[in-house]
């Protein structure tokens, strides 16, 4: 029983760190990409893809 409150403790100080750490970059990521698509509408850049129709 202490072995897998172990094993617990231990995944749970790695996985939550790295949620966060995943999370942020998300985020970071659709942050970046509302300034470039502001940046292409105020300089009137129309670009085309098949992604983002």
């Amino acid at each position: 029983m202490k072995l897998a409150a172990e094993i617990l403790v231990v995944v749970v100080v790695f996985a939550i760190p790295l949620a966060v750490v995943f999370v942020v970059f998300v985020w970071g990521a659709i942050k970046d990409g509302e300034e470039d698509r502001a940046v292409q509408r105020r300089l009137g850049i129309r670009r085309r893809t098949r992604l983002g129709r």
